[in-house]
């Protein structure tokens, strides 16, 4: 295509044909910018969960400095929490500032439904350009916003990680936490080993709505490692005493939707504990590895369900020596399931009269038992199993639709899409006579076949089967009278005994045939044969 010289019109056209298919690689799902949207909902309210057990940890702080007993040593650690509170809120709106310049580039989102609150979707959550030219990730050549972003949180990460000086341990602490933090940028290499870029090839690289779910997840990641510090700060507190007066066992989840295949991952502390405090931690019964305290528990996904986490923690009290458990105050649960991508063509959203029509319905992110399907007038639906339902159809509708709805976190009911389909009667099949179509044949070849058969030529349905219940068998010869015969079955003996004593050029029409199937008995199609 690039090879001689090209005139001007073909080098539009071979631009055009670049154009075109860049476009079909952009065309992205909906179903996938749902997922992307579900994404950043729930990592919106992830880190909501995280702001308020942070305040619960800074209202201790508070407390402890009111206390008589501690108030001058509790001042030290709480001017540490209010420091790394106030470097996390200044992170979390400087990366609101880049959401809303970013909502504002690709288009907004979109208008609230009646009684909807939250997160809205993206308007245009497939958009590719809008983020790219404001970010600057377009032009390698060039530094732009994306380059600041990715300062922005390594920068975020060292002051955050600063607060730790000055703790028990805080060098091997300060490293741990390093180490363990979701809150970073990671670069990544192709299948050939090319370095790519976190903000040019991940952000760059993503639909809109994907870019608002990663934007999201980092806040999410600022306010874990918010949590992280603020509980080891308040372990310091009293490095030789613990006092419990409301406790429990944390949980800290960095995700609560795994796709299968993937980890799930969760931290497991007692809040407001020294190092020393926790001695064993188990989890479902199971116990699991503790580091500096802090326990660590990882699952690997698979198939579709809820899963749920007992946690247990076993401690010393360090005034009476007896043993205490902990546990938490209720199971925290994730959802695991599995990586899909839904491709169908649109024109071919038929069901058939009289047939059994299988379906697949699912909505990416929602186990099956969260998801209600339901379906508009001529279709009745039969549950089968986990996303799968049989659906047949009744005449007097052209068309209809099948719609489904979602049960959120909150216990209420989404609705997240439907499909219209067409309504449609299965085609008339064609009679035939054994293998042989309608034309002309010697005598020994017609007389030969056993059955006259109705076939549907080509039809989309696999083992939809109709039988020839009746037929007029004529025979006209091209000197004498002609004969018929009615036959009542798929047999042939009438059209054989005719067949041996055909000469050439002699005919067979064969007509009102009457075959049974899908929907109830059919005519047919006359045939003819003609003896060579």
């Amino acid at each position: 295509m690039a090879s001689g010289k090209l005139s001007p019109r073909q080098k539009m056209i071979n631009m055009m044909y670049l154009v075109l298919i860049a476009l079909l690689a952009l065309n992205i799902s909906n179903e996938i910018l749902k997922a992307f949207h579900l994404m950043e909902v729930s990592f919106s309210k992830a880190s909501q969960a995280l702001t308020d057990k942070n305040k619960a940890i800074m209202a201790a702080f508070k407390a402890a400095e009111e206390d008589p007993s501690k108030g001058a040593r509790a001042k030290k650690w709480a001017d540490k929490a209010r420091q790394v509170q106030a470097i996390s809120d200044a992170f979390c709106k400087d990366i609101d500032k880049y959401k809303t310049d970013i909502e504002v580039a690709a288009g907004g989102r979109k208008e609230a439904e009646a009684n909807e609150a939250g997160i809205r979707e993206m308007s245009k959550g497939d958009d590719m350009e809008g983020h790219k030219h404001y970010l600057g990730t377009d032009d390698p050549g060039v530094k732009g916003k994306g380059d600041d972003l990715r300062k922005l949180i390594d920068n975020t990460r060292a002051k955050m990680l600063t607060v730790l000086d000055g703790v028990k341990d805080d060098k091997a602490v300060k490293q741990m936490f390093e180490k363990n933090t979701a809150f970073r940028v990671e670069d990544f290499k192709d299948e050939n080993g090319a370095l790519k870029t976190w903000e040019r090839d991940v952000l760059g690289h993503s639909p809109v709505a994907g870019v608002m779910a990663i934007l999201t997840k980092v806040q999410n990641d600022c306010k874990s490692l918010e949590t992280d510090i603020l509980t080891k700060l308040s372990e310091n507190i009293d490095a030789t005493v613990a006092k419990f007066d409301k406790t429990a066992a944390l949980v800290i989840a960095e995700s609560t939707n795994v796709m299968a295949g993937s980890q799930f991952k969760a931290k497991i502390a007692l809040m407001a504990y020294n190092s020393e405090a926790a001695n064993e931690i188990m989890v479902n019964g199971q116990t699991v590895k503790v580091v500096d305290g802090i326990g660590e528990y990882t699952a690997t996904a698979s198939g579709v369900g809820s899963h749920k986490i007992d946690a247990k923690i076993k401690t010393v009290n360090p005034e009476t020596g007896a043993i205490d458990f902990w546990v938490n105050a209720e199971p925290i649960e994730w959802t695991s399931f599995q990586p899909s991508a839904t491709i169908a063509a649109d024109a071919m959203n038929v069901l058939y009269i009289g047939l059994d029509n299988p379906m697949s319905i699912s909505v990416p992110g929602v186990t099956p038992g969260n998801t209600s399907v339901s379906a508009g007038a001529g279709i009745s639906l039969v549950k089968k199993g986990d996303g799968k339902y049989v659906a047949t159809v009744s005449l007097g509708q052209k068309e209809s639709t099948i719609s489904v709805s979602a049960k959120m976190p909150d216990g209420t009911s989404k609705r997240m899409g439907e499909q219209k389909f067409r309504i449609k009667t299965v085609p008339k099949p064609v009679a035939q006579l054994g293998t042989l179509s309608s034309g002309a044949y010697n005598r020994g070849e017609i007389s030969m076949q056993s059955f006259l058969y109705a076939y549907l030529d080509g039809f989309v349905f696999d083992g939809v089967k109709f039988t020839v219940t009746k037929y007029q068998v004529i025979f006209m010869p091209k000197r004498g009278y002609m004969e018929e015969a009615a036959v009542s079955g798929n047999g042939t003996a009438a059209i054989k005994n005719f067949a041996n004593k055909a000469k050439t050029g002699d005919m067979l029409v064969i007509q009102g045939i009457r075959a049974t199937g899908p929907g109830g008995e059919k005519p047919l199609n006359p045939i003819t044969y003609t003896f060579k």
